[in-house]
């Protein structure tokens, strides 16, 4: 049962999680619904900071405040949040659901899809966004395409209240009449203000109201506040008006920019949250507002004070002021309906409008008395060739974001999806081992059995015993034939039936044994599968290449073939197999004699983690000393993932902490180790910035829980990395590195030479690096992690650390670092220290994990060639050439 267009529900929920502007616009919509259905109950989710400005729009309504941005946060960020919304929306019991909201998103289909409304109505098209859909069935359960069944197309002009208006016609079943918003304050607001105004001299009705800032939640829309100043101070020079500036707390020191720049003593008022309708009676008292595209701006319009509007591009003309007068400052670009995603970066739409341009629409205002008077004023300052330049490079960028965000969103959905399959098959892995129980129990039943049998027989032994004794007994008996017949006859009864017993025990052991052998031969199997699914699959990659060398020789005789017709044939043909015979015969020859003369015969091979016996360890003694200032360096920060590594994590730590790095940030982030490793960390807490020991998913997910203690303290160029709680650093590295990038501002990325330890910290090989190559890292990984350490910035470029990686997240973190243009580079000193030891990650999963997922990033760099193994050989072998030449020249004293 579905309910008409019209009929009025007992309770409806609406979910507006937009700006305070866009509340103050749908003001119209909500007080016609709650006329035309006064016995319903309303449930409106909102944004928690406009709570107070809510209760003032429509008192009698059941807001529901939340402090979930789903255009900032995804629905696995806040789920106890998520889940309380839920909760209480299934509580209301709607009938009516309504996704209220300018963009769509995320939450309002949860909402829709879990509060079990018979109506579901959404402002605009139906929604086809695959990766979104993907993301809401697998982490949620709920089909987007179910979620809503009605929607409201409007036009791409229309102002927001208009269509907030459209919607509540459709929720009728009827067209209404365009009522613009309008708001009344409450006597408790308006005695604030009034005491406001009056300690600083401003008369209600004589003062102009200037917000200069709003740029809360999108900063490019925001005027410059020297024009913004330079507006103020024409306000009183010209007009005689002083004027207020008003914004958050959070804006005064672009609000003080702009009283600076108009001179004098300009009055602020900073808001707080829980103080808009103290804001909204300010607005309310003043005789003009100027500002940018602002919820305070559609504030004024609601309390019919005339607005001056400075536009942008971004959802013009949706948000055009409501009120009986306002002027509009727009400057029409080709790029406008960008939605604040500017392809220049600067707003040039708004940039370009002049401060003559404002003060002239402040001046028309002022000196026209008529109650109707609005109107938008475009200005172009821009000749043509520049703004269909404009148009054409703002489509570039458009066209370039929106393949890049498609083929971002197919990436994550298909790694949900894969998800979601290995979700599958560890299910079946269950059932797996739920056959192996059953085939153990009847491993176990086949046990109970032969004690049976052995009970059986031992019984028959004892009864064949009676039978002799009675035997005898019988032949000791007085010669009376019938009465020992029949004593004999009884006996042999007695013992027929004993075998017969046997004979079933024999055959439930023998059905027994057949279960279990059948059991196991399909376990067998399941195993051989696999394991001929692998030599199959190394099978076809061997043809293909043989296939290509075939394919090669062939293409060679069909050319020396197809060139014997022709006058210079023979000689072509001559030079053709000349030239094979000497690559045959003489230079792959040489190449190999010199690939093992200069690089598998020398004592340093990259790739090899064990070139010598135990021996000291020798740290680097010529890294450069300190030479700058301790001011001038950034901030080093370093997370230690770390599990049940009580042996090594002490010799970490005090690797990193007895530098003394005056500008250290060190997070160790423990995954709940059972051993004595939390006794260990505790006795260095005093020296860490955080430390914690919690369960997590893996190294992946302890490296991006210990970022997140200290992100947000640092700034784009200070410097990150990690460092295994089985690694080392070498001595007075970080100051080395933290100079490196202070003198270096080019550099995104650098990393250096490895030496290679045993359990007892003694040196057993060292790998000297080449320079840098960005082609060979798109094929191997040869990168030393423990020596690698880069900005913030380029961490904030790749998207941080990739939780779905455990075994090469350092690979696809470098590979991410590339691929978004950072700058690499490889220093000639020895940094850390890589152990080699039984219980290391990197000798157990390198040929099952590993391997899927460097096939993974190899296929982001070159699709489907990434099992190319001709060209991995090739760059693996260049890797150790140009290893091998740069240690030998560091043999000698030179560092290249």
């Amino acid at each position: 049962m579905t309910l008409d267009p019209g009929t009025a529900p007992a309770s409806v929920a609406i979910v507006k999680v937009d700006t305070m502007g866009d509340l103050v616009l749908f003001a119209p919509a909500l007080q016609a619904l709650g006329a035309a259905w006064p016995s319903a109950r309303f449930t409106v989710v909102i944004r928690r900071a406009y709570v107070d400005l809510a209760t003032a729009i429509a008192p009698a309504v059941n807001w529901l405040p939340t402090t979930l941005d789903p255009f900032a946060r995804g629905p696995d960020q806040d789920t106890s949040e998520l889940e309380r919304l839920c909760a209480v929306l299934r509580a209301a019991a709607p009938e009516v659901i309504v996704a209220a909201t300018s963009r769509r998103n995320w939450l309002e289909t949860v909402l829709a899809g879990t509060s079990g409304a018979r109506r579901r109505l959404a402002l605009g098209g139906k929604a086809d966004d695959a990766f979104f859909a993907t993301q809401l069935r697998i982490g949620l359960g709920i089909d987007a395409s179910a979620a809503y069944t009605e929607f409201v197309s409007v036009a791409q002009d229309d102002p927001d209240w208009v269509r907030n208006l459209q919607i509540a016609g459709a929720l009728l079943g009827r067209p209404l009449a365009s009522v613009a918003p309008t708001l009344h304050i409450g006597e408790a607001p308006r005695a604030a203000a009034a005491q406001f105004l009056s300690a600083r001299g401003l008369i209600p009705g004589k003062y102009v109201v200037c917000a200069a800032a709003g740029f809360a939640n999108v900063a490019l829309k925001t005027w410059p506040p020297d024009r913004f100043g330079t507006v103020v101070r024409r306000i009183r020079e010209h007009h005689g008006l002083p004027v207020l500036l008003i914004g958050h707390e959070s804006e005064r020191t672009h609000l003080e920019s702009a009283a600076a720049t108009a001179g004098g003593d300009v009055p602020m008022w900073l808001g707080r949250e829980g103080m808009l309708l103290e804001l909204a009676a300010l607005v309310a008292g003043a005789a003009l507002y100027v500002g940018n595209d602002t919820g305070a701006m559609h504030l004024a319009g609601a309390l019919d004070v005339p607005v001056v509007g400075v536009f942008g591009g971004g959802t013009w003309p949706r948000f055009r002021p409501a009120g009986r007068r306002s002027v509009a400052v727009v400057q029409p670009l080709p790029c406008f309906g960008c939605g604040w995603d500017c392809a220049f970066g600067d707003a040039p739409c708004i940039g370009g409008i002049t401060v003559d341009d404002v003060t002239a629409a402040v001046a028309a205002l002022l000196t026209n008395p008529a109650p109707d008077f609005s109107e938008t004023r475009e200005v172009r300052h821009l000749p043509d060739s520049t703004t269909k330049m404009m148009g054409k490079a703002a489509q570039q960028y458009h066209d370039a974001r929106h393949d890049h965000l498609a083929r971002q969103h197919k990436l994550e959905e298909l790694t949900a999806l894969d998800r979601e399959k290995d979700s599958a098959i560890l299910e079946k892995e269950s059932e797996i081992a739920a056959l192996k129980a059953v085939c153990n129990e009847r491993e176990q039943s086949i046990f109970t059995l032969n004690g049976h049998v052995k009970n059986l027989q031992a019984h028959i032994g004892t009864l064949e015993a009676n039978n002799a004794v009675l035997e005898k007994t019988l032949r000791d008996l007085p010669p009376d034939a019938a009465k020992a017949a029949r004593a004999v006859a009884d006996q042999t009864v007695h013992i027929r039936n004993i075998e017969s017993l046997l004979r079933m025990r024999e055959q439930e052991l023998a059905e027994a044994r057949a279960s279990a052998a059948n059991r196991a031969a399909g376990l067998h199997d399941l195993e051989q599968a696999k394991h001929y699914g692998h030599l199959l699959s190394e099978k076809e990659r061997v043809i293909r290449s043989l296939r290509r060398g075939c394919e090669e020789r062939e293409s060679v005789i069909r050319q020396l073939s197809a060139q014997a017709t022709t006058p210079t044939a023979k000689a072509r043909k001559a030079w053709t197999a000349v030239s094979a015979w000497v690559r045959e015969k003489a230079w792959r020859p040489f190449d190999a004699w010199l690939f093992r003369a200069l690089v598998e015969r020398y004592w340093m091979q990259i790739g090899v983690l064990r070139h010598y016996d135990p021996r000291p360890l020798q740290w680097d003694r010529r890294i450069p000393r300190p030479r700058l200032a301790d001011a001038s360096l950034p901030q080093v920060a370093i997370v230690t993932p770390s599990y049940g590594q009580e042996t090594f994590v002490e010799r970490t730590l005090r690797s990193v902490l007895d530098q003394h790095y005056p500008k250290l940030r060190y997070v160790v982030q423990d995954g709940a180790s059972k051993d004595g490793s939390i006794a260990i960390i505790e006795r260095f807490a005093d020296r860490l910035q955080h430390w914690e020991s919690v369960p997590d998913k893996g190294q992946a997910d302890a490296i991006s829980r210990g970022f997140a203690h200290v992100t947000n303290m640092l700034g784009p160029d200070d410097v990150m990395a990690w460092l295994n709680s089985d690694d080392l650093l070498g001595p007075g590295v970080l100051r080395f590195v933290a100079e490196f990038f202070a003198q270096h501002p080019e550099i995104d990325v650098v990393y250096g030479h490895r030496i290679i330890i045993n359990d007892d910290d003694r040196e057993i090989g060292r790998w000297i690096m080449p320079r840098h190559d960005p082609a060979t890292l798109e094929w191997i990984d040869y990168v030393p992690q423990e020596t690698m350490f880069w900005r913030k910035r380029a961490w904030d470029l790749a998207g941080g650390i990739d939780p779905s990686f455990q075994f090469a997240l350092d690979w696809d973190l470098l590979a991410r670092f590339q691929q978004a243009g950072c700058h690499l580079v490889r220093v000639p000193y020895f940094l850390g220290a890589f152990r080699v030891h039984a219980n290391q990650k990197t000798s157990q999963v390198i040929h099952t994990t590993g391997a899927d997922e460097m096939r993974r990033i190899r296929t982001r760099f070159h699709g489907e060639r990434h099992d190319d193994f001709e060209t991995i050989e090739r760059h693996a072998r260049e890797a150790r050439f140009r290893g091998a030449v740069t240690a030998r020249l560091h043999a000698v004293g030179i560092r290249w």
